[in-house]
């Protein structure tokens, strides 16, 4: 681990009994170097490839890469498998991995890990859990002020009381008084207790923060993929005792409730303690979910049709899917919005100020929001009571494709996008060109990728919240009509004309077909995946059937 003195001496000079001060720091060799001893180091054939950076960036920060095997601790981690998604070392390659197809060195498989999937999710972990730590203390430090405030609010009213009764109720102002100091001592402690144990999670969590910062700022890529990799169980750890941690945490006052009879004698009040959950929002990240998604990566999607129904006999264009993989089945032929199984058992039908043809799900708000394009609307749903909620939203033209960007709203509109907010403010217009925009899906940079099912043949194309369009793919698409990015690094894409479901990967920028008319496709007019990507849901226009695809 680098020194953190404020002048560091060469590792090599020093061992020679002699104190040169160190201008570099090799983090494979893990030892600081003056000039003399750097030249060295840059001419023995072993050490070219090692990475070398200034020692004042070593100065006061970790940079601490794990390179022992946990299975093998006298063998260090040179390769990865791509087959388990592990580091690993020579002995691990012989007993554990002999059979696996691709093992690479770590320094291949490392090539281009600040641009990965598993990078940006942990670096989004990293941030939101420090955030969020650092939060709960803020509000945990305000909490024990306003605590001590409500206590001098609570001993004044008992005060101002015992005031107007005079020597009668001494005795039990006394008792009162006792009272809210015992149960302040005790609240008080308890709340320090509480703080204490925040600021270790808080210093722990500082820690993995600036070890990353670090090594992401100045290590090579090998060190940041075997940083990464060897981090996530730690990280995982830290998610979940912070997730304990913040559950348990409540703000908690005091406050006195004066008794209605003041000539009661043996007491005119008690001592109520309030507590209320602090809002603070978090959501851990899985660490393992990261894993499952890079491991669906490397597998071919493929789907098998599993069942197919009809909803009512009506036309449907969008379809949400919930969390327990209930359908909302967009009716763009009469006001009915259908809720159904994904076996197709109708579970309630919610009655619309429209035909609906886009939309989208908001679960942490128990929420759908729908388009409404006669009226140029959107309407929200609540997906747990199954009912319409809220007033119509206006759009400035007729609205078909629906996304939600961060607090906001994206309407697909003719040749337009519409940032709105959920109380009609139009935020931003995005001018796309074209014809109607039928679908909308949010890219991890905040990338709209739009569909324009009624522009015969063109490549697909994303917009950024600046304006710039730009394809994404040089091949061109039939019809595109539906469009969805998801967080493995693929856009599904649907074509209406010639009946195709296509998969565009953003790793290789390689589009293959999945699903055709010998699917079962027939002038599709909607899809959505389940949450877990298990289930695949597309909806005809010829046919007015619902189509349940399973992942192969």
């Amino acid at each position: 681990m680098a020194s953190k003195s404020p002048d560091m001496f060469c590792g090599t000079c020093s061992r020679r009994s002699k104190s040169t001060k160190a201008i570099k720091y090799c983090t494979d060799c893990e030892d600081a170097m003056c000039l003399e001893c750097l030249d060295v180091h840059g001419s023995i054939k072993s050490c070219a490839s090692h990475h070398v950076i200034d020692v004042n960036v070593i100065d006061g920060n970790p940079f601490i890469v794990n390179k022992s095997c946990d299975v093998h601790p006298d063998m260090v981690l040179e390769l990865f498998c791509s087959d388990h998604d592990a580091l690993c070392c020579r002995s691990c390659m012989a007993s554990d991995h002999r059979s696996c197809d691709k093992l690479l060195p770590i320094e291949v498989a490392a090539k281009g890990v600040k641009s990965s999937t598993m990078f940006e999710d942990i670096n989004t972990d990293v941030r939101f859990l420090k955030t969020a730590v650092n939060e709960l203390a803020d509000k945990k430090r305000k909490g024990m002020v306003r605590l001590n405030n409500s206590k001098d609010i609570a001993q004044q009213k008992v005060k101002t009381l015992t005031g107007q009764l005079q020597k009668r109720i001494q005795e039990m102002k006394a008792a009162l008084m006792s009272e809210i100091d015992k149960m302040y001592t005790n609240l008080s402690k308890e709340s320090s207790d509480d703080l204490e144990k925040i600021c270790d999670r808080q210093k722990e969590i500082q820690n993995i923060s600036e070890q990353f910062e670090s090594i992401t700022k100045h290590g090579s890529e090998s060190q940041i993929f075997m940083f990464i990799n060897s981090i996530k169980k730690e990280l995982n750890c830290q998610a979940n005792d912070f997730q304990v941690l913040l559950s348990s945490q409540k703000d908690i006052s005091i406050s006195f409730k004066e008794s209605d009879l003041l000539s009661v004698v043996k007491s005119f009040g008690f001592i109520e303690v309030k507590k209320s959950s602090l809002d603070i929002k978090y959501q851990p990240f899985n660490v393992q979910q990261a894993q499952n998604l890079q491991q669906q990566r490397k597998m071919p999607i493929q789907f098998k049709l599993d069942v197919k129904f009809q909803a009512a006999g009506a036309i449907i264009a969008g379809i949400g899917v919930t969390k327990d993989n209930r359908l909302f089945l967009c009716n763009y032929t009469g006001s009915d919005l259908y809720v159904m199984s994904d076996k197709g058992q109708q579970l309630a039908t919610i009655q619309m100020d429209g035909y609906q043809w886009g939309i989208v799900m908001e679960e942490d708000t128990n929420s759908a929001w729908v388009t409404l394009p006669d009226i140029q609307s959107v309407q929200a749903v609540d997906v747990v009571t199954m009912k319409k909620k809220g007033q119509l939203i206006k759009s400035p033209g007729r609205c078909l494709g629906i996304a939600l960007i961060d607090d906001q709203i994206a309407v697909g509109s003719y040749g337009k996008i519409y940032i709105m907010s959920k109380t009609g403010e139009i935020k931003k217009t995005l001018d796309v060109g074209g014809s109607e925009v039928h679908s909308i899906s949010v890219g991890q940079t905040h990338q709209l990728y739009y569909a324009q099912a009624n522009i015969e043949k063109s490549t697909p194309k994303s917009v950024g919240l600046d304006g710039t369009v730009t394809s994404f793919s040089a091949e061109n698409l039939n019809g595109l009509i539906g469009v969805e990015h998801d967080r493995i690094g693929n856009a599904y894409l649907l074509e209406y004309h010639v009946a195709n479901l296509k998969l565009f990967s953003f790793e290789d920028k390689s589009i293959k077909t999945i699903l055709t008319k010998k699917d079962g496709l027939n002038y599709p007019y909607g899809f959505a995946s389940s949450k877990d990507s298990s289930k695949l849901f597309i909806s005809n226009y010829c046919t007015k059937e619902i189509l349940t695809f399973l992942r192969a």
